[in-house]
């Protein structure tokens, strides 16, 4: 499934982050970047679960508890 994250600051961090997670059999890879949207590939996980996770993940990081972001499904 393809998932969107958009921010407007961390974006390179979030990709890096992104692209070497693989926990649980869920991986990412990166597509494209337009704009403020970064659009992702994501394999093991589906629908509002992969979102949920994904939110879950850039939380995690020191930046991801203070950054504006928003993750939706292509």
């Amino acid at each position: 499934m393809k998932l969107f994250v958009s921010t407007a600051l961390k974006a390179a961090d979030i990709k890096n982050l992104l692209e070497n997670y693989n926990e649980d059999g869920v991986s990412y890879g990166f597509i494209k970047k337009n704009g403020l949207k970064m659009e992702f590939e994501v394999s093991g996980i589906e629908g509002q679960a992969a979102v949920d996770l994904t939110k879950k993940i850039v939380r995690s990081t020191e930046y991801g508890k203070v950054l504006f972001f928003s993750v939706s499904e292509f």
